[in-house]
């Protein structure tokens, strides 16, 4: 056997080895991932068959043992074409238009034509006249082409054709962080195409039949998709979610917790994410968002409050963690959305403060008031602590309102709580002021303490 010739069968025998544990690999990951991974693996086990079956071909001697091989060559030839279509329709996000009879077109002729060429060496309904080429440096097998051959390579290019501007139509869709790996399939989905135009029309070396070589080429780059960038389980998906005008935030993750697709908007909500993050986990890239990081390690569905500083500015990002689920209802991943709160936020506390102050004096309303002193009491106070509480009075204030007038009076409710209020500040005094009446609550304030407290407010009052 010569040089040439066992070269090309080890590289066929490898490949195969290869393709049948790729195969293995990815069917059992079929749980976790689209119908796309079923279709692939199939795909890899056909091309595993198909390689191995001409290995063996090449290894022949004799015509018979040639044409045996020929036969289960094409019990994964006929395979590869239907489940490459399918495969093709997964990534490129068309799934949903795979239904039952569809897929009892697709398969139609494969079917027929696996029965056909198993007549070689009896009826040769698609082989006819087989034999073998001896010109070259090794014997190849050669037949005549019949009409059913003709009506499967028309097959196969349409197939292939479709495949090529699907994969066109993704490279022109695909954000900018994806161009480069669609552009890699399409690349991925020409090899084949090529290989078989070259040994249709009789480039190819020594007859070799170069379409096995080319199908083991696309399927490792196909693979290496797979594993990479988690395409058949995220990107059909999201990018159905992921507009480019949509303003809140958007980050998908697979199950791993990997990077497999963002919008822009996100890009300003949170720090890290670049063109370079797709396939990255999400903890190596959002280092510094803590309280994201937690949500999504608890694996928490639901709603989270985030906070940033930009600009001397809190920002708020009201955020939703929710699970990506495939046609199947298969959880696939994680979809998180940040929304801008930060307006909604500041006029539900700018609404709180006005109901919860007397509009006059500022001060807490009685129910407010109550509710504050509650909480401080059962959260930061034991019951041996000291706690005080200084109630004042205005006397004979109704005479100031019938006297002068009730916005006298309001000027001095004003200045009485001012006046108050700036004395515990000077005295550094923490405490909570409202109530109907003037109420002042302080916490860790014994009763001798309070008493003094209250005469310098009596007597700031006086003076004022």
């Amino acid at each position: 056997m010569g040089f040439e010739r066992t070269l090309i069968i080890s590289i066929l025998f490898t490949s195969a080895i290869c393709l049948i544990v790729l195969s293995c690999l990815i069917w059992n990951r079929r749980t976790s991932s689209s119908r796309g991974a079923q279709y692939f693996a199939l795909g890899l086990a056909a091309t595993a068959v198909y390689t191995f079956g001409y290995g063996m071909e090449l290894s022949s001697q004799s015509l018979a043992d040639v044409m045996f091989w020929v036969r289960i060559e094409h019990l994964g030839i006929q395979l590869i074409t239907p489940c490459w279509v399918l495969f093709t329709l997964c990534i490129t996000g068309y799934e949903r238009v795979i239904t039952p009879s569809r897929l009892l077109v697709l398969f139609a002729y494969p079917v027929f034509m696996v029965f056909a060429t198993q007549t070689l060496g009896t009826l040769n309904l698609v082989h006819k006249n087989p034999r073998l080429d001896i010109s070259g440096p090794f014997p190849t097998f050669t037949y005549d082409r019949g009409i059913w051959m003709y009506i499967g390579l028309a097959y196969i290019n349409v197939c292939l054709l479709t495949c090529l501007v699907l994969y066109t139509i993704m490279v022109f869709r695909s954000k900018p962080a994806f161009r480069n790996q669609a552009i890699l399939f399409l690349l991925a989905s020409i090899v084949p195409f090529v290989a078989e135009f070259l040994y249709n029309i009789g480039l190819s070396p020594f007859n070799i039949d170069l379409i096995p070589f080319s199908l083991t080429i696309s399927c490792f780059i196909f693979a290496f998709g797979y594993y990479r960038f988690q395409l058949l389980q995220i990107i059909p998906l999201a990018r159905d979610v992921i507009f480019d005008n949509l303003k809140d935030g958007v980050l998908v993750l697979d199950n791993s917790d990997r990077i497999i697709d963002y919008n822009p908007a996100i890009q300003s909500m949170v720090t890290g994410i670049t063109k370079t993050v797709i396939g990255k986990p999400v903890y190596d890239v959002l280092r510094e968002e803590a309280i994201l990081l937690d949500f999504i390690r608890g694996n928490n569905s639901g709603l989270f409050e985030l906070e940033k500083s930009r600009d001397g500015n809190i920002n708020t990002y009201l955020g939703n963690l929710s699970p990506l689920r495939d046609w199947n209802d298969k959880t696939v991943g994680k979809i998180i959305t940040l929304h801008d709160n930060t307006r909604t936020k500041d006029l539900l506390t700018q609404l709180e403060n006005l109901a919860s102050r007397d509009s006059l004096t500022n001060v807490f309303n009685r129910r407010n008031f109550e509710q504050l002193v509650l909480k401080d009491l059962t959260r930061d106070h034991p019951d041996n602590g000291n706690i005080s509480l200084i109630m004042m009075d205005l006397d004979n204030f109704k005479q100031i309102n019938d006297t002068y007038g009730h916005a006298a009076g309001d000027m001095v409710l004003k200045k009485v709580i001012q006046t108050c209020q700036h004395l515990l500040r000077q005295a550094d005094i923490p405490g909570r002021y409202g109530g109907d009446e003037f109420v002042f609550f302080l916490p860790d304030t014994d009763t001798d303490s309070a008493k003094a407290i209250a005469g310098r407010l009596l007597e700031g009052i006086t003076k004022n």
